[in-house]
């Protein structure tokens, strides 16, 4: 089981979250986004996400909590994030990527 020790809102309903093992995740909340959570489509509500230090999870005010393990599952550690820019920003590689219209997939 991971905790969650540091949650920052980003943009557009995503998270930077750090967990107790040192990893930083982005973690897109908008598939969450239904019936007592629709309330995060607020932009105001949803920067006012914080760590709930008893549960040591994500948490919105009015009890409004996600499981930690979920959100690890969901997540896209930034060392990924890094390796991709640094990728895509190769000027040796960038530009042999192309799309495939027929199978709708990316190849270098």
């Amino acid at each position: 089981m991971v905790l969650v020790k540091k949650v920052i809102p980003t943009s557009d309903g995503w998270l930077l979250i750090t967990f107790d093992n040192g990893e930083q995740k982005f973690v897109d909340i908008k598939p969450h986004m239904k019936g007592i959570l629709e309330k995060l489509k607020d932009p105001e509500f949803f920067k006012q996400v914080f760590v709930d230090l008893e549960l040591e999870t994500v948490s919105w005010p009015g009890e409004l909590d996600l499981d930690p393990d979920n959100l690890y599952k969901q997540g896209i550690n930034t060392r990924i994030i890094k390796n991709l820019f640094y990728f895509l920003s190769d000027e040796n590689t960038a530009g042999k990527i192309t799309y495939d219209q027929n199978d709708r997939r990316e190849r270098a």
